[in-house]
């Protein structure tokens, strides 16, 4: 019974001592300010994001969008030595038409994949 109380006044006094070094105040008072500094930083982000939003400076995306393909198209030339202006745009280019082979080809797939899936339906 002594080897008990005496391991339960050690155990006592090892608590006591945790105790005072963790000083619960210091550090609930300590994650209080990191919470108050970390919402500060997101909302200082939020606006910082607003701000440079292209909405919130007046411009349409598509207008982004043209200025760009303006650029892109202007360094091409400069690389290309204007030899790409001369080539038509994609929006030019004839659209290829799918040859009976191709058709042949796919009304085949589709009959076969047609008599699989039957098959399958049937229990066989």
């Amino acid at each position: 019974m002594s080897k008990v109380t005496g391991t339960l006044q050690k155990s006592t006094e090892i608590m006591k001592l945790s105790n005072n070094l963790i000083r619960l105040p210091q550090i609930s008072q300590s994650m209080r300010e990191m919470e108050s500094e970390l919402m500060k930083a997101g909302i200082l982000e939020e606006m910082m994001n607003d701000t440079l939003d292209s909405s919130a400076l007046g411009e349409d995306p598509e207008e982004l969008e043209e200025e760009a393909q303006g650029e892109v198209d202007s360094v091409l030339h400069e690389l290309t030595d204007g030899k790409l202006g001369q080539a038509r745009s994609v929006t030019e280019l004839p659209q290829p038409t799918p040859s009976q082979d191709t058709k042949t080809e796919n009304t085949e797939d589709l009959n076969l994949m047609q008599a699989q899936l039957d098959r399958l339906l049937q229990g066989q």
